[in-house]
């Protein structure tokens, strides 16, 4: 359990750190902001996911929330191709 959570918190603190080069393009701009909206979509996802990891104990397997961010995390790929 407390793997998991630590798991999933070390995975926040890495996305956190994760930002795209700047430019002062437009289509920079449009690219972060995109990079930006699905980064916050991860980071939501995974943070449902550890709360309903905690919370269950163990009882739940949580998969609405790991299809969530699984679909986040997809998103994410997505946006690098």
């Amino acid at each position: 359990m407390n793997i998991v959570v630590g798991a999933a918190s070390a995975a926040l603190f890495t996305l956190a750190l994760v930002s795209p080069p700047g430019s002062g393009t437009l289509n920079c701009a449009s690219a972060n902001d995109t990079f930006q909206s699905a980064l916050t979509k991860v980071v939501d996802a995974l943070r449902a996911y550890e709360q309903c990891v905690a919370a269950s104990k163990g009882k739940e397997k949580c998969a609405t929330e790991m299809q969530q961010l699984d679909d986040a995390h997809e998103d994410l790929r997505v946006w690098r191709a």
